[in-house]
């Protein structure tokens, strides 16, 4: 997970929609999506069909932290890494508990 933690997230943006993020459901949970591969990105956005979508890099604490509190406002409890439609098993995390990660490695409190 470390290596997921410090390595450049990338973001599925839509700029005609700023305030709003891509998350999935499961159940009772939503799940904010953070990508660690470019490939795996590109499926994904390819699978949505929607042109306007772009990968944004989060490539400091404070970008993913802010990320996350923005998923957090908008209902998601966890994180999950590298979603592939299909796949039976994926990498998932809370999103708090990754919140609050993000906030110690800036030195400050989370916002």
């Amino acid at each position: 997970m470390q290596d997921r933690l410090s390595s450049t997230w990338l973001m599925i943006d839509n700029p005609t929609l700023p305030d709003e993020r891509i998350t999935i459901q499961a159940g009772a949970d939503k799940y904010a999506l953070v990508f660690t591969n470019v490939a795996i990105a590109a499926v994904f956005m390819a699978d949505l069909q929607d042109p306007t979508l772009r990968l944004e890099s989060l490539d400091s604490w404070v970008l993913k932290e802010t990320y996350l509190t923005t998923c957090a406002l908008l209902g998601a409890s966890r994180v999950v890494f590298d979603y592939q439609r299909g796949q039976h098993h994926a990498v998932s995390a809370p999103l708090e508990g990754l919140r609050l990660y993000c906030a110690e490695q800036i030195g400050g409190l989370p916002h």
